[in-house]
């Protein structure tokens, strides 16, 4: 069994919107009203230098406008992009795995990606919570049980999932390198709280099939034909006395 949850970068998008209208906003409002006087009054026009004055204004306003447009616009999608790739949620038949875009640092001359990335047993899952209100998700585990909370760039947070718990390529990661946190907040990347019901429901499935799954049986080891009859061999001899 697996689950995999994409984020909705929907949200993202409007949000930028959002941005880009109050950044502009002001600018707009200047530009307008400097229109308006200049249309409603039209004596300053003789005076001297006036009208220069207001087109440079407004063509000022308007060139520094477009900058903030495209720029604002350029970070933003990058940072959807990011989100897109690197926020997801996985269940798996023995582990949740919850990874999360966590930002661009300068490392030397290089633009380095990080994230954070929760790593939690089934067997600590403890309890799962949900907020009706913002769609985020809360997990408690076990007493005793630990989620692993890494922060790294992404090249070196790389897994592959062996046996339904992920390994690391660096192997240092699989035993070195996190925090232990005994809660989680899930936040709402993936939309309504309905996909946030949907992945509890999801998480609790999981949890009770990794409970109810038939326990390994210890291995018991079994000794050889040819040491059964050395066994047999050296038995015979001390009885014998040959």
């Amino acid at each position: 069994m697996r689950n995999f949850f994409h984020p909705n970068t929907q949200k993202y998008i409007t949000r930028r919107k959002y941005i880009l209208w109050l950044t502009l906003l002001p600018l707009v409002q200047g530009s307008v009203i400097a229109l308006l006087i200049t249309i409603v009054n039209l004596r300053p026009f003789y005076e001297k230098g006036y009208l220069p004055v207001v087109l440079f204004s407004v063509g000022g306003a308007a060139v520094l406008g477009t900058l903030v447009f495209f720029t604002v616009y350029a970070v933003t999608e990058v940072a959807v992009k990011r989100i897109a790739r690197y926020t997801y949620l996985e269940i798996d038949s023995k582990s949740l795995i919850y990874s999360r875009y966590a930002g661009d640092y300068l490392a030397g001359r290089k633009l380095e990606v990080s994230r954070k990335l929760y790593v939690m047993h089934l067997s600590a899952l403890k309890s799962i919570g949900l907020c009706e209100k913002t769609g985020a998700i809360y997990i408690e585990t076990e007493d005793g049980g630990i989620i692993r909370e890494y922060h790294d760039r992404t090249e070196r947070l790389k897994y592959k999932l062996a046996g339904g718990f992920p390994e690391f390529e660096s192997w240092w990661y699989n035993d070195n390198g996190f925090t232990s946190l005994t809660e989680l907040r899930i936040l709402p990347h993936f939309g309504s709280a309905e996909i946030s019901r949907k992945i509890c429901e999801h998480l609790a499935e999981a949890k009770r099939k990794f409970d109810n799954a038939p326990k390994p049986k210890p291995y018991v080891h079994k000794e050889t034909d040819y040491v059964k009859r050395k066994k047999a061999m050296d038995k015979w001899k001390k009885l014998t006395g040959v």
